[in-house]
Formats: C-alpha cells, sequence, structure tokens
C-alpha cells in the first residue's frame, strides 16, 4: 500500500521512514535491488530528496551499493557473527560503567520502556516493540559516561538493524528477549555488577544464537 506524503515533514524524512518499514517489515527483502526511478514516480517526488533518505539508509548499513546498483542488504551469516563479537567486547564493559553512573529516576524511566514493549508484544506489534527494544538499549547507553565507546556500539547496533527486525518475527524469540531486558533491568536495579556482566554477556549470546539459527533457516 502506498503512503501519502505529508506537507508538514521533510520530503526526504517521509521517504526515509516508508523504505526503511519496508525493509524492517521484509516488504523490500534483502539482497533485492532499489530502482530509484521507479520509487520516485511510486511517491511522485523528485530525485533529490530521493537520494537523500536513500543515502541515509546506506549509512545505517541497510541499503548497499555494488557497482551494478544499489539493494537492500543481505543477512550473512559471517557479517552477523563479526557484529556480535563487537558487542560482546563493548556492551558488558559500557553496562559496568552505566552501573556507576546510572540514577534511580533513569531506571524508572527505563522501566516505562519496557513495560511499553511488552506491551506491543502482547498485541504483537512487531515493528513497535523493534523500536522500543532499541530504545531500552538507547536509554541504558544515555547513561553512560565514556561516549565515545556508545557511539562504537550504536554503529555495530545500527547495522544489525535488519538481523534484530528478522529475529523479532519469531514470537519465542520476543519472549525470550522481554525476559532478558527485564533481567539486565533488576540485575541495575540491584546495583549488582556481577549479575548486571553474567545477564548482559547472557542476552548477547542468546541473541547470538537466536540470529544465527534465523539466517541459517
Amino acid at each position: 500500500m502506498v503512503q501519502s506524503l505529508k506537507l508538514s515533514q521533510p520530503l526526504y524524512q517521509q521517504i526515509y521512514d516508508i523504505i526503511k518499514s519496508s525493509i524492517l517489515a521484509g516488504e523490500l527483502k534483502p539482497g533485492e535491488k532499489v530502482n530509484v526511478s521507479q520509487l520516485a514516480e511510486k511517491y511522485n517526488i523528485s530525485r533529490t530528496p530521493l537520494r537523500e533518505a536513500l543515502r541515509q539508509l546506506q549509512i545505517e548499513g541497510l541499503l548497499v551499493q555494488d557497482h551494478l546498483s544499489l539493494n537492500v542488504v543481505k543477512l550473512e551469516e559471517t557479517d552477523f557473527k563479526d557484529l556480535y563479537e563487537c558487542r560482546l567486547m563493548l556492551e558488558p564493559q559500557i553496562m559496568g560503567l552505566i552501573l556507576k553512573t546510572v540514577a534511580d529516576r533513569e531506571l524508572e524511566e527505563i522501566e516505562k520502556v519496557l513495560r511499553h514493549a511488552e506491551e506491543a508484544f502482547k498485541a504483537g506489534d512487531h515493528l513497535q516493540l523493534l523500536e522500543l527494544n532499541a530504545q531500552f538499549h538507547d536509554r541504558l547507553l544515555e547513561a553512560s559516561p565514556n561516549k565515545r565507546a556508545v557511539h562504537l556500539l550504536q554503529q555495530v547496533r545500527s547495522f544489525l538493524l535488519l538481523y534484530r527486525a528478522n529475529i523479532l518475527k519469531n514470537s519465542e524469540h520476543n519472549r525470550e528477549i522481554l525476559k532478558e531486558h527485564r533481567q539486565i533491568l533488576n540485575a541495575l536495579k540491584a546495583r549488582d555488577g556481577i549479575v548486571v556482566a553474567k545477564t548482559v554477556e547472557n542476552h548477547l549470546r542468546n541473541d547470538l544464537e537466536r540470529g544465527t539459527n534465523m539466517i541459517r533457516e
């Protein structure tokens, strides 16, 4: 279904949101060619805002350019594992720093995000759940005193977005991920550094297994 464009938002932002949602929902498949002319005609817009939207999606790793065409990124097991190795190196260390700086009021706000995610799961809204799960991690990272490390981790997580979207198409995976997020939050509330490290690493290794199985199916 073609979404109508709004005058209240910049065109490139609207097209970016539409194409990104199409990729994450699986309407544009991994590896599928993106036809710029067809998109411009479909949404009746000029090439300039369209190219700006596509450039942003390339930066985020959802689109890739080869010598012939622009395509939705493919799901590759080796790439996925490399990215998760980066997360495993960075995220437990960052979470250890967060434990020393995160305020109780910040944890309360993160709890609200988690509750909204649990509601989205019950409603079967996978794209909303994907966004709220990302917010859960983003809110935690905002409390980190090491912004350089956070920037590196956010780059890694950006390249994992399509993988995460496909993982969340499995209802049981959704249930497991929410349970693990709840365990991480409880460990942070208890100010228990050992349990925080253990629950974060467990969550990442489970995600690695979930994603690897998803790619192989």
